[in-house]
Formats: C-alpha cells, sequence, structure tokens
C-alpha cells in the first residue's frame, strides 16, 4: 500500500485509544488482576496491541497488506468496545470476549506484515511480555498483602468504633439521668425563684406606693415653697422698684446737685475777682482825691487827676466782665438746684396718683427736661465807648475853667 494510506490508516488512531483505556483505574483493580482469566485477557490484550503498535512503525508501507490492515483495525475495534462495557457494568464476559478477538481475530491477520520485520522480534518481545508478566503478579501479591492488612486495622478500626459506640450509650444513658436530675433541680429552683419573685413584685410596689406618697408630700410642700418664694420675691420686686426709682432720682438729681456745686463755686470766684478789680480802683480813685483834696484845681494839676482816674477806670472796667461772669454762673446753679429740687420731689409727689396721670406727668417733664437748646454766649463790652467819651470831654472842659 501506498505510503500516505499507510501512514493515515485509522488503526494507528485506535490503537492509542486502546493503550489509553487499558491505563483506566476500572483495568488496575487489585481484586481484578487477582483472578488468572481476567489478568490473562487483560495481559493478551495489552502485549497483542503494543506488538500491533510495534509492527506499525518497523513494517515499511511496501510489504504491509492493506486489506489486512483494515480487518486487523476491525478486530481491534470490537475488543476496544468490549473493554468500553466491561468499564460501563464490570461483567467479566467482555474481558473473555477481548481475548477471544485477540486469538480468533488478530493473531490470524498478523500475516498483514512482511516476515521480514517479525524475524528476530519475538524474543525480546516474549521476554518483556514474560517480565511484564512476573512483575504485575508480585505487584498484585503486594497489593494483596497491603489489602489484607488494611483490613485488619479496618476490624480494629471496626472494634474501636463498636467500643466508643458502647461508651456512646453509657454517656447517654448518663446524661439522660443527668437531664432528669437537671429538671427536677430546674423545676426547684423555678419553684423558688417563682415565690422569691412574687415576694419581690410585693415589696416593689410597697416601696413604689411610698414613693408615690412622698413624691406627692414632697410636691405640695415644693409648691407652697414656690409660691411663698414667688410672694417673697414680688415683694423684693416692689422693693427694687421703689429702691430703683430713688436709684435712679438720685442718679439724675445728683448730676444736677453736681452741676450746682460746681457753678457755685465758679460763681464766687468771679465774684472774688469782681471785688478784687472794684477794690483795686476805689484805692487809686481814694488815693488821688486825698492828694489833691487840699490843693486847688487848676489846670497844671488836672491832668495828673485826670490821668490817675483814668487808671482807676482801666483797673475798674475788668471788674464788669468778671461780675456778669459771676452772674450767670450763679444763675446756671440756681436753676440746677431748681432742676434738682423738682426731680427729687416728683416721685414721692406723684406716688399716689393714678398710672396714667403718672405717665402724662412724666411725658410733659421730659419735653421740658430734655430736647431744649443751650443759650448762646454773647460777650459785651463792660463800659458804654461813647458814654466813656462823653464823660472825658466834660472833664477836660471842667479842667480848662
Amino acid at each position: 500500500m501506498t505510503p500516505s494510506e499507510y501512514f493515515a490508516h485509522p488503526i494507528r488512531e485506535l490503537l492509542d485509544r486502546l493503550l489509553g483505556l487499558l491505563q483506566a483505574q476500572e483495568f488496575s483493580d487489585p481484586d481484578l488482576l487477582a483472578q488468572d482469566s481476567p489478568a490473562a485477557s487483560l495481559q493478551s490484550v495489552s502485549a497483542i496491541s503494543n506488538t500491533a503498535r510495534s509492527l506499525l512503525e518497523r513494517t515499511p508501507p511496501q510489504f504491509v497488506s492493506g486489506h489486512g490492515l483494515t480487518q486487523l483495525q476491525n478486530a481491534f475495534q470490537a475488543i476496544f468496545n468490549e473493554l468500553t462495557a466491561y468499564q460501563s457494568n464490570k461483567n467479566p464476559g467482555h474481558l473473555q470476549n477481548a481475548r477471544a478477538q485477540v486469538e480468533q481475530s488478530i493473531m490470524p491477520q498478523l500475516w498483514t506484515f512482511s516476515p521480514l520485520a517479525q524475524q528476530g522480534d519475538l524474543a525480546p518481545l516474549s521476554q518483556s511480555i514474560v517480565d511484564l508478566t512476573k512483575t504485575s503478579s508480585d505487584s498484585i501479591q503486594q497489593l494483596i498483602a497491603q489489602r489484607e492488612k488494611y483490613a485488619a486495622q479496618s476490624a480494629a478500626l471496626a472494634q474501636q468504633i463498636v467500643d466508643a459506640e458502647a461508651k456512646l450509650a453509657r454517656l447517654a444513658e448518663t446524661v439522660t439521668k443527668q437531664n432528669a436530675e437537671a429538671a427536677s433541680v430546674v423545676a426547684v429552683v423555678q419553684k423558688q425563684y417563682a415565690e422569691k419573685e412574687a415576694e419581690r413584685v410585693v415589696a416593689f410596689e410597697s416601696l413604689l406606693k411610698q414613693l408615690r406618697d412622698n413624691f406627692a408630700q414632697m410636691q405640695v410642700d415644693a409648691e407652697l415653697a414656690q409660691a411663698q418664694r414667688l410672694d417673697s420675691l414680688r415683694e423684693s420686686q416692689d422693693q427694687a422698684a421703689q429702691i430703683v426709682q430713688v436709684v435712679g432720682n438720685i442718679g439724675v438729681t445728683g448730676n444736677y446737685q453736681k452741676i450746682a456745686n460746681v457753678e457755685g463755686e465758679q460763681a464766687n470766684i468771679w465774684r472774688y475777682v469782681t471785688i478784687g478789680f472794684f477794690c483795686a480802683g476805689i484805692v487809686i480813685a481814694a488815693a488821688t482825691f486825698w492828694k489833691f483834696w487840699n490843693q486847688p484845681f487848676s489846670p497844671e494839676n488836672a491832668w495828673s487827676v485826670l490821668i490817675r482816674l483814668m487808671y482807676a477806670i482801666a483797673i475798674t472796667a475788668p471788674a464788669w466782665y468778671t461780675a456778669r461772669e459771676s452772674a450767670r454762673h450763679r444763675t446756671n446753679a440756681d436753676r440746677a438746684r431748681q432742676t434738682e429740687l423738682e426731680l427729687a420731689s416728683l416721685g414721692p409727689f406723684i406716688e399716689l396718683m393714678p398710672e396714667d396721670k403718672k405717665h402724662q406727668i412724666r411725658e410733659e417733664l421730659t419735653k421740658r427736661y430734655f430736647g431744649n437748646q443751650v443759650s448762646e454766649h454773647t460777650v459785651e463790652q463792660p463800659l458804654n465807648l461813647k458814654e466813656v467819651r462823653e464823660f472825658a470831654l466834660e472833664l477836660i472842659k471842667a479842667a480848662r475853667k
């Protein structure tokens, strides 16, 4: 057959799938391999499959029969189907059928490969199969020994489980007894708790009633005390109002009293200054008259007398200004004392009047004492210059005569 047909033949893939299937866990079970017939069947299928795979690799396509290769493919497909069926239902008959296919259908078809390719290869292959069989048997024996060991351990574990179940049963019985005792104790405790709870409820209600009575009494006492405090506060409020009114009057009138005192002191100062100027002028005039009293009046001494009198007038002239300032400060002092007297007597004067009348009087006094303009201060000449000039002319005429 041609090389392309040979190397692309489906038997190659089928053999790979078959050899892969033989590696499944179902075909390596120690219990299965411990039996001679199933083990021999699996070994026969594995050996013939590996042999066919080896022949496919070594035999040239020119020495291979295409018809025989197709027959081998059908036989290996039947073996694959039997192994797949065993994997599904674990029926050993499928393994026997697979071995029968090897003996009846595959071995007679090995003529497909040239005898030249088979010469010299069977002896090593047979030895490999023998070695593999021996190794498999030893592995199976070891697995069986381990299984027996595990079986003994399983028996010991089963006995331990039985003992544990017995202990568990005894513990369950003990727990049942303890539960019964605990239920009895709980019943006694609940009974005692109910009795104590009833006593506590009675004591609590009694205490609560006592607290309510005490609270009611405290509330009554507090209301009485609050009423007394309110009365005392009202009385204190009235007294405070009176005190505030008096203090307010004192605060208002005290300022006027201070102004009156200051203005009075200023009036006295300006009065003393005025008296000083007048005294100085009178002394100069008296000295002039005393000096020229016994001398006859003549033109020679007239100018001297006139000049001395002018000195007296010049010294006395500021006294007019100081007298006016003293009078102004005295007027301000009298006005402040009058206002102080009126404001101080206002409260007692209107105390017994109705409230509307009090407000009316306060409004009128407010208009009177507040919002007034301050009088302007004008500076007037202390002497009339016209009158002084006329007086001086008369003196000159008298001196010429």
